[in-house]
């Protein structure tokens, strides 16, 4: 491995990539969408007992956790099995070494992520400013470090997946195949398997504590 391969894919995938456009407009997108549920969340406060307001931060959790996965997903399932299917890969690893690609490939769907993160993670600040709530650096250093792990971990494993299929048809049903297992195995009350896979296992533990 190189590491200045992995700058040269990174830097590539971020400022000249196909695929850079709308992985930005998906992180974009799920920005949006936390803020909509944070936005929203003030008329369903009757529902959370905490003296000290709407908690936000608690909130915003829930929304990573339960929509991160499925953008992850969009963004990354056709990473690398659509230069596998156009056969342009060939032609790139004749030049890099493979796990140069793979990790260039990695960081930049792991930068815009954690991008992702760190714009919830304002937002967040932003509404419990407003909101009055006490100011909580833990939690919220908690939540950023958290929810950029959860995220990172689920671009790994659709990053795998995408790299052992030969073309998108294939990675995108393995990877929703993988999606639908997991959340399968959530809905039956075996949550602990998350842990086998994030962090965020341990994230939502020191919550409910």
């Amino acid at each position: 491995m190189n590491f200045y391969e992995v700058q040269v894919i990174g830097e590539d995938e971020t400022f000249r990539g196909s695929k850079s456009r709308y992985v930005w407009l998906f992180g974009g997108i799920f920005i949006f969408l936390c803020l909509l549920a944070m936005h929203y969340s003030t008329y369903i406060s009757f529902l959370f007992s905490n003296s000290e307001g709407v908690p936000y931060t608690l909130i915003s959790y829930l929304v990573v956790l339960s929509v991160g996965p499925f953008m992850t997903l969009i963004a990354s399932f056709d990473i690398v099995s659509s230069e596998t299917e156009t056969g342009s890969v060939r032609y790139i690893i004749s030049k890099v070494h493979r796990s140069s690609f793979i990790l260039g490939k990695f960081l930049f769907l792991f930068l815009v992520f954690i991008i992702v993160s760190t714009g919830i993670t304002l937002i967040n600040l932003i509404y419990q400013y407003s909101a009055g709530n006490s100011f909580q650096l833990e939690n919220v250093v908690l939540f950023w470090i958290s929810s950029s792990l959860y995220l990172g971990c689920f671009i790994s494993i659709f990053l795998f997946i995408s790299t052992l299929s030969t073309n998108n048809k294939i990675s995108f049903t393995m990877s929703v195949v993988f999606l639908g297992i997991l959340i399968f195995f959530i809905s039956q009350g075996n949550e602990s398997y998350l842990k086998y896979i994030t962090p965020f296992f341990y994230g939502i533990k020191i919550w409910s504590s």
